[in-house]
């Protein structure tokens, strides 16, 4: 019957006063084994001593009055009126003298462990219990979840705090939800455990977003050679070719220009081409090295693949086909005669920029990635070279086919790469002809180039680079999750200059990517 007693408020507050009361009349504690068990508290057996003790005590008598004498002149004591003299055997008290303080009675304690002091005993018994909990971190704008619940407290009671973005749920004891701000946040709860008030305090700290702590300061639009912060472009002819370039987080946050660059050109006579190029980040004019490097092979290649490589291409390629290794031979010298003339072209106009400012060509440096792309009747030629990193690719879903059009490319250092100049072209033919790459497909799903900030956070090796189900991942569940590529998709090129902006941890460089899409 006794199990589910709750006291009332007015009870607890008459409880509280006369522990107090006993606290201040120095209520002894009689010792372990008092009331017949070792398990009472000494506030139990005090409370027990003074029950016991109250119990004991007789009720007052009404006082005795004694009749007047005759040698008595003062006037007989009236009913309730204490006597005018003291009891006998204690001195008198003289009239207007402060009454004495209650005795304490200082019984002995157990184990000689001195009393509390006063009030002590009433604050332990009814204060609640405190409980500090630490949860996990949390990261600003990333899904959270975190129990709360203790075993054995019930009942919980929000008392004071929230937390930005998270729900407490106090059925099920739980944090959820997605914090939209950081900081160190408090949560003041209360519970219940065997009918004693349990207070919890709830501590979480909220990491910020490291995002949110890149600047995006526009570039000067003053410096040389500016170019805008982002960029796309967008052809809509036998294939769809759409590209975009964004600035990266590194320059953004320090305000300066995008380095990359991009090119997309449909010939009359039917090539497809397309470049991007990477200025170097310790460069200053690079922003400029990439832009006169793709405005250079898009107006010098046209005429040479004419000149060069057409008049034969097909005569060639199926004799290649064939396992002719002198018709793979012409192919390779061919392409060479075009791309790389195309390519080496764009290295002495760098070098003659370098001059007209006065300065070296080093403060130019770019890399540059160049496709090219012909239809025939029997499905497609695609080309490609390049110096530095970065690459590119052809490739086809349904059968699962990838032909890498570009190599790793490093410089003489780890982690260093090479740049457009007229150095690298110095090897002649043999040298230069390990990147140079070519096929033919019946048909294929996307021909894509990239400059470094994507492929080294999306395909960060070479094995990545040549592994089919890398760019099946890239491809299905990134690329076309965010980008509807549909020519009727008249957002088309902001949405692929939006999926630039994804995070990877530690990549920040400048993006540009180009796509040729049957």
């Amino acid at each position: 019957m006794s199990a589910g007693f709750q006291p009332s408020p007015q009870l607890r507050a008459s409880l509280q006063e006369l522990l107090e009361a006993m606290a201040a009349a120095g209520v002894p504690d009689p010792g372990v084994g008092y009331g017949g068990s070792d398990q009472l508290t000494p506030t139990q057996r005090r409370l027990l001593l003074l029950l016991a003790a109250s119990e004991a005590v007789a009720p007052p008598e009404a006082p005795t009055v004694a009749p007047a004498t005759a040698e008595e002149d003062s006037p007989p004591a009236e009913a309730g009126e204490l006597p005018a003299t003291a009891p006998e055997g204690e001195p008198p008290v003289p009239e207007g003298a402060p009454e004495p303080p209650p005795q304490r009675l200082d019984a002995p304690q157990p184990g000689g462990i001195p009393p509390l002091p006063p009030g002590e005993e009433a604050a332990q018994m009814l204060e609640p219990l405190r409980k500090s909990l630490f949860l996990k971190n949390a990261k600003a704008g990333e899904p959270y979840q975190a129990s709360l619940a203790i075993e054995g407290i019930d009942q919980l009671q929000l008392l004071a705090g929230e937390i930005p973005g998270l729900t407490l749920d106090l059925a099920d004891a739980t944090l959820h939800g997605i914090p939209t701000s950081s900081g160190d946040f408090r949560l003041r709860l209360l519970g219940q455990r065997h009918g004693q008030g349990v207070e919890i305090t709830a501590n979480l700290a909220v990491i910020p977003d490291p995002y949110s702590l890149w600047a995006n300061k526009p570039s000067n639009p003053e410096v040389p050679f500016w170019k805008p912060d982002s960029a796309t472009l967008r052809l809509d002819t036998e294939l769809l070719c759409v590209g975009a370039s964004q600035r990266g987080r590194s320059h953004a946050h320090e305000g300066s220009c995008r380095d990359d660059d991009l090119g997309l050109l449909r010939t009359a006579d039917g090539w497809y081409i397309a470049a991007v190029a990477d200025g170097a980040g310790s460069a200053r004019l690079s922003r400029r090295g990439s832009q006169l490097a793709v405005a250079t092979v898009l107006h010098e290649l046209p005429p040479l693949l004419e000149q060069q490589l057409a008049p034969q291409l097909e005569r060639l390629l199926a004799a290649h086909q064939q396992g002719n290794g002198d018709a793979t031979r012409q192919l390779q010298s061919q392409i060479y005669q075009s791309l790389v003339t195309a390519a080496f072209a764009a290295a002495k106009a760098i070098e003659a920029e370098a001059e007209a400012y006065a300065t070296s060509a080093a403060a130019f440096f770019t890399t540059l990635v160049l496709c090219v792309a012909r239809p025939l009747a029997t499905g497609w030629f695609c080309a490609g070279f390049s110096v530095g990193d970065g690459g590119a690719a052809l490739f086809d879903l349904e059968t699962m086919t990838l032909t890498p059009l570009s190599a790793a490319d490093s410089g003489e250092y780890a982690g260093q790469t090479r740049f457009l100049q007229r150095s690298e072209f110095a090897g002649g033919f043999e040298e230069v002809a390990r990147r140079i790459f070519f096929c033919h497909q019946e048909r294929f799903t996307f021909l894509a180039l990239m400059t470094d900030g994507i492929s080294d956070a999306k395909l960060p090796t070479a094995a990545a680079f040549a592994d089919p189900e890398q760019w099946r991942q890239l491809w299905c569940d990134d690329l076309n999750t965010a980008v509807a590529f549909d020519r009727a998709n008249p957002a088309l090129e902001q949405q692929l200059l939006d999926w630039l902006g994804f995070r990877s941890p530690g990549n920040h460089d400048d993006r540009t990517i180009a796509l040729l899409l049957p």
